[in-house]
């Protein structure tokens, strides 16, 4: 085996371990930052203050245009137009941010309760602008094979949150801790990214493009983004259907249910994350990367069913007997889906390397339909537990649509050769035109890294169809 084929395998795991040690650690330390400051400011500004920032985040998720999955997709391909790339993804979401925070600050519902000053009202898309270029650094780093510096990124940002409410603690309102989550999140965005391009100019000027077609990048992005908008549907969805038939103490009772569940989500994320951009570099050995992400699935799946179906109950004990009551069933059902949600999650995983996009995009779309409709349905008969089922049943209906397709993607997938064929890379006259734009970024010099990124182990050439 190849000295680059055990690199690619070993880096699956250590990629994947810094992703969901980012997720763990800005998890816990974000309950560490709003408890501090609960503890040191008054709790209406806290509730202020909470408001706009997830006003901010949503806004700043919805400006990304789902390009995080491109990303980790095709950077590790993209050779020296990375740098063009990811300026461009940069400059695109940056304006929507700023025109989506415009937007919500003049003409957003209640507005008035949220903002108190027309500073305030100014500086709010300015805070969605920055919010969505750091959340579009976490896939373009992992694309760029530096998970460890997401995990970096997103834990000093999370330290130094808290550091700075006990800077400041008592000295202020929501706009100062508003204020310091903004200009934090900006500095260690520029660091980040400043690093990330930098090493990217230096390590991959001379490098080929292996990217498809333009035609097919387009329609990968194309569906992302639709896959995003359908994806919002059920968390949008669910809390209002509980609300509406149960009432605002059920609601309750649910969001807590449903936090625990989509935080164990996020370590099986991971893993797909990771895979993605390894399973996109050329001369990547197919067959045990896969063999690799089995394994680690089947690990993340088990300890996550075991901990919902074990520990989430208890933890619904601690906060009240209310909450175990009403939503104890609703944990151990989605401690069964973990494992049927998991086999999908590999076919699309699989599917998006491939680029076999059409199923799972249409499985997505029925997965979703038939979870908003079951709970409809369900909830007003069987309680919170009724939302465990309809998604159970709606990722059941997805496994059986995929079973024997999932079966052919992974024999496609571990046969097809890593490197692209002639009919699967971009033209000479779509490499020439990105790359006129790339010369403009200035090259600097290689003695200016500091640490060396993973360069390729043989010479890349391009590959062109006329």
């Amino acid at each position: 085996m190849s000295r680059h084929k055990r690199k690619s395998g070993s880096a699956l795991e250590s990629n994947a371990l810094a992703l969901m040690l980012s997720s763990v650690a800005t998890g816990v330390l974000g309950l560490a930052y709003w408890a501090a400051a609960e503890r040191f400011f008054p709790t209406e500004e806290v509730g202020r203050a909470a408001a706009v920032i997830n006003s901010a985040i949503m806004l700043a998720a919805l400006s990304c245009l789902s390009l995080g999955g491109a990303y980790q997709r095709f950077l590790p391909v993209a050779g020296r137009l990375s740098a063009r790339l990811i300026c461009a993804g940069i400059g695109v979401v940056s304006v929507a941010g700023l025109i989506l925070g415009l937007g919500f600050a003049f003409f957003g519902p209640s507005v008035d309760r949220l903002f108190h000053s027309t500073t305030e009202r100014v500086a709010f898309p300015l805070l969605v602008s920055a919010l969505a270029v750091y959340a579009l650094s976490d896939p373009i780093l992992t694309g760029l094979r530096m998970a460890w510096g997401v995990a970096a990124k997103n834990i000093a940002l999370s330290v130094l949150k808290i550091v700075a409410v006990l800077v400041v603690a008592g000295s202020g309102g929501a706009i100062v801790l508003v204020g310091s989550w903004g200009l934090l999140a900006i500095a260690v965005t520029l660091v980040a990214v400043g690093d990330a391009l930098r090493r990217t100019i230096v390590h991959r000027r001379d490098v080929a493009p292996e990217l498809p077609p333009v035609r097919e990048l387009w329609a990968f992005q194309g569906v992302f983004f639709a896959m995003s908008v359908v994806l919002i549907l059920t968390p949008l969805t669910l809390p209002l259907i509980v609300v509406t038939t149960m009432g605002a103490a059920d609601n309750a009772y649910f969001n807590l249910a449903w936090t625990m569940c989509s935080a164990l989500g996020l370590l099986r994320g991971a893993v797909g994350s990771a895979f993605i951009v390894e399973a996109s570099r050329s001369g990547s050995d197919r067959p045990q990367l896969l063999r690799r992400l089995i394994r680690m699935m089947s690990a993340v799946t088990v300890v996550s069913a075991v901990g919902l179906a074990v520990c989430g109950p208890i933890v619904l004990a601690v906060v009240g007997a209310d909450y175990v009551e009403a939503a104890w069933q609703l944990v151990v059902v989605m401690a069964v889906d973990t494992v049927v949600g998991s086999v999908v999650v590999v076919y699309f995983l699989l599917a998006q390397i491939v680029r076999r996009l059409r199923l799972m995009f249409a499985v997505q779309c029925l997965i979703v339909m038939i979870t908003i409709a079951g709970a409809f349905v369900l909830v007003p008969k069987i309680g919170l537990t009724g939302i465990g089922v309809a998604v159970l049943t709606a990722n059941t209906v997805g496994l059986l649509i995929l079973l024997r397709p999932l079966r052919r993607v992974a024999i496609e997938f571990t046969t097809a050769p890593a490197e692209p064929g002639p009919d699967d890379v971009l033209t000479d006259a779509e490499v020439r035109f990105m790359d006129a734009e790339t010369q403009l970024i200035p090259v600097i010099p290689a003695a200016a890294a500091t640490a060396p990124m993973d360069a390729p182990t043989r010479p890349f050439q391009v590959v062109s169809r006329r």
